[in-house]
């Protein structure tokens, strides 16, 4: 720290960092602003030509102005997004820092090619189905996780919670590991970088506080914390239009950076020889080690995040008629080619360091996760030369946008989970109301990821939250999914949507439903457990991993909450040939469900009196 008081002195403002950022912010609004300039002139044209057609566009716009006040609780009516709003919503929660730190380190340490075949294979038979799935069952019942799962069937309930809670706590830890950019981003604009020196130093002292002196709250990481918060409050609080316009900006924005950075570090001395570490190799004796395979089944599960329920809450906003395994294909694949492609730019980097170290590739490139971006990557910003300030701009504004649109997408199912409670008990809250307490809560929760043991306290936490238990969920909701939803009604609910599509192949569609899913993500649930307990998982630290087993502990007991409850759920009933609803189906718990008030809006459920006899009969028999 003493060495690098001086420097900070003596740190100048790089105006090609400062350019560079300043037109990557401005960027997007420029864009909106000449489409809004654009549609203004083509609304004038039109209104010249016609003078009826001007009054009815004049109402029209009154009434678009109504209902964009985020103040009116009058309307019932669901929000509904466009194909390319849920499209790019989609996008951009798959999408995450994981494919650019995690996603390379796998497939470089792993064998390369053989690494990638074993997480395509992980992809096409278990998280891009169970992707799908929750899609199709949000586009279903238009219904967020928690009253979907309770309109599946009442016993459900704890399900809901428990994804609910992870998703709360995972939303807490991830908008730090997004926040630790922003230092980053400041210091790009300096000349020279802060961390030129030793980038070990700056990213453990300067940035976390793990070397100094004080040990409480590091007050970069909560004036970033505030700084993501606020910006993601913002973006979900006034509606559905203003969150898609972001979204477009930030999903947008890193794949042209990622192209540019592939592009110019292709360029850098021993780049190819980073590359070829990554990829250029085939270790077939690699996919004999179960370790292998259980790796890059995790990586997709974190890559395309099934189980938080967030695909269900997104699904449940799009329209009736939406494809949706058309989409899903869409998402999984640009997910995965943007993780690949990223790759190549990682590692050219990683290439040129051990050039110029005189190391081997492998040993720079096992410094995996957070230290991969931070430390790694940072160290080699210099060798773009005049460029490094821009480029290091572009990189973490890089990382920044691609943890913004998760982040988004999470504080979206809080918040929708959250508003479907309350009407559900016919409470009408604004949205910018129930986001705002959403995200309080969120804040308060992640403050100890701020502190200097922060960062350790958010990888137990990812381990035993965001990893462990969200392998035991989403293992969870496939058994949900088999014995109350039905392979028969997903595909019955996907040929409403489409007219004609089915699940397709048949037959590979069968072995993931019935068994891939729930088989493999049970099992790995029981290794990475197995694992924690022979091994530990962060030995030097017993309290904080107390801490995890105990987090984890009671997640597990709220999945189990209602488990005990009786009744059907009010999904309609298929008719012999799973081709449509016959009627709705009622149950001994019918009377339970009502006072509960969990109703699928899109159902059209129909309760029976318990108190009619003639219905008593219609139902036993259609039972």
């Amino acid at each position: 720290v003493a060495r690098l008081l001086p420097r900070a002195s003596m740190a100048t403002v790089s105006w090609s960092g400062v350019l560079t950022l300043a037109f990557i912010l401005l960027a997007g609004p420029a864009c909106y602003l000449f489409l809004a300039i654009y549609r203004r002139v083509v609304k004038a044209q039109k209104a010249k030509l016609s003078e009826s057609a001007r009054s009815r566009s004049q109402q029209g716009e009154e009434r678009e102005n109504r209902s964009s006040n985020f103040e009116d609780g009058a309307s019932s009516e669901r929000e509904e997004w466009s194909y390319s709003q849920y499209l790019f919503g989609l996008i951009g929660y798959a999408i995450g820092l994981g494919n650019v730190w995690r996603f390379c380190y796998v497939i470089a340490r792993d064998g390369g090619a053989a690494a990638l075949l074993a997480y395509m294979i992980c992809f096409v038979f278990i998280a891009t189905p169970l992707f799908m799935y929750e899609m199709i069952i949000g586009q279903y019942l238009a219904l967020s996780a928690l009253p979907a799962w309770v309109a599946i069937r009442p016993r459900w309930v704890g399900l809901g919670l428990s994804q609910f809670l992870m998703t709360f706590i995972v939303q807490s830890y991830y908008i730090m590991v997004v926040g630790y950019t922003i230092p980053y981003i400041v210091g790009s604009c300096e000349e020279p970088l802060p961390w030129l020196e030793d980038s070990e130093t700056y990213w453990f002292s300067t940035i976390l506080g793990m070397r100094g002196v004080s040990s409480g709250f590091q007050w970069k990481l909560v004036a970033s914390y505030v700084l993501l918060a606020t910006i993601i409050w913002a973006s979900i609080a006034f509606g559905k239009d203003l969150l898609s316009k972001v979204t477009y900006v930030t999903v947008v924005a890193p794949v042209i950076l990622v192209v540019i950075l592939v592009v110019r570090t292709a360029m850098l001395p021993g780049a190819g020889a980073g590359v070829l570490y990554y990829i250029g190799k085939f270790e077939a004796s690699k996919l004999a080690d179960l370790n292998v395979w259980a790796r890059a089944l995790s990586q997709c599960m974190f890559s395309l995040s099934p189980g938080f329920g967030t695909a269900i809450t997104m699904s449940s906003y799009t329209r009736k008629t939406e494809d949706l395994y058309k989409t899903a294909i869409v998402v999984s694949t640009v997910n995965t080619m943007f993780a690949v492609i990223a790759g190549f730019a990682i590692f050219a980097m990683i290439g040129n360091i051990a050039q110029s170290e005189g190391e081997d590739v492998a040993t720079v490139a096992s410094r995996g996760g957070q230290g991969l971006a931070f430390i790694v990557i940072a160290s080699a910003m210099p060798t773009f030369n005049e460029a490094a300030n821009a480029m290091s701009v572009m990189f973490f504004v890089m990382l920044f946008t691609l943890g913004l649109d998760s982040a988004f997408a999470w504080a979206e199912t809080l918040t929708a989970t959250v508003e479907d409670l309350l009407l559900q008990r016919g409470i009408k809250r604004p949205t910018w109301q129930v986001s705002l307490v959403v995200c309080v809560g969120v804040f308060l929760v992640g403050l100890p990821y701020t502190t200097a043991k922060g960062n350790l306290i958010l990888d137990v936490v990812d381990n035993f939250i965001g990893s462990n238990f969200l392998l035991y969920v989403c293992f969870f909701e496939s058994v949900v999914i088999i014995f109350d939803f039905g392979y028969r009604r997903l595909e019955h609910a996907l040929a409403e949507a489409t007219g004609k599509r089915t699940l397709f192949p048949k037959y590979q569609c069968y072995f993931s439903f019935y068994f891939a899913i729930p088989v493999v993500c049970l099992g790995l649930f029981f290794y990475q457990v197995y694992s924690n307990i022979t091994e530990g998982y962060l030995p030097g630290y017993p309290r904080i991993e107390v801490a995890g087993w105990v987090l984890l502990a009671i997640c597990l007991a709220v999945s189990l909450l209602g488990i005990w409850r009786r009744g059907k759920g009010t999904l309609p009933a298929l008719d012999n040939t799973g081709r449509g609803p016959r009627r709705s189906v009622g149950g001994d718990g019918d009377n339970e469900e009502e006072r509960d008030g969990f109703h699928g809006a899109g159902s059209s459920v129909e309760l029976i009196s318990c108190n009619d006899s003639h219905s008593h009969s219609v139902r036993a028999s259609e039972t």
